[in-house]
């Protein structure tokens, strides 16, 4: 009689549990690739549109776009979206998304745009809302303290503006930290935690981001 070249039932099951271990050790790996590339396309992004703010505040004699907040009740989680002044005079290509002026999608918070903040006027609902206030931390921009100013001008604010990313984590207590995006303690530092993605122009006009 010949002898069977087939696999037992022990021999199938051994193979897939070694499959499984291996799929086990090498799928964090892959996680922790997949953000740290994610990352580096955010970090290109606020890139770009650091260059649209810089262009922009250069052809309006040296005064930013202003902030954009929505209160409205469909429309509150839309906060600070980039400025669709960036996108109406072609600084930034638009978008027809709803709540989303300009197509620039913060890749960690899908139906958002990064997020963008500046001392000066502010637009509530589409309206003239007064200016909005910035806090800005004491030591920016190490941003280690806890104490800091609110500034609602560009006249005596260190910082132009600030534009950031919701993170890997949105929901983090990082990223949700009341005093993102500029204190360090927000920030994303490593693969697996949480914290904001943040660059901004200081008075000097020297760009200055997060680790």
């Amino acid at each position: 009689m010949k002898k069977s070249s087939a696999f037992t039932l022990i021999e199938l099951l051994v193979v897939i549990a070694i499959i499984a271990i291996l799929a086990a050790m090498l799928l964090p790996s892959l996680s922790r690739a997949k953000e740290k590339t994610a990352v580096v396309r955010v970090k290109a992004e606020l890139n770009q549109i650091s260059l649209a703010l810089i262009m922009y505040t250069e052809d309006h004699e040296n005064v930013p776009p202003p902030v954009h907040i929505n209160c409205n009740t469909d429309m509150s989680e839309h906060w600070c979206e980039l400025p669709p002044e960036l996108s109406e005079q072609k600084y930034l290509p638009r978008s027809d998304k709803k709540g989303m002026e300009s197509n620039m999608e913060d890749l960690f918070n899908r139906g958002h745009t990064y997020k963008y903040a500046a001392p000066g006027p502010c637009f509530m609902n589409g309206s003239p809302g007064g200016d909005y206030q910035l806090w800005i931390p004491k030591d920016f921009p190490i941003s280690k303290s806890n104490e800091g100013e609110y500034y609602s001008s560009q006249k005596n604010s260190p910082l132009r503006w600030v534009i950031w990313s919701m993170g890997p984590r949105p929901n983090s207590p990082e990223s949700q930290h009341s005093r993102a995006p500029l204190i360090a303690e927000s920030w994303y530092q490593r693969t697996g935690g949480g914290g904001v993605i943040m660059q901004g122009q200081l008075k000097n006009e020297q760009i200055i981001k997060s680790p």
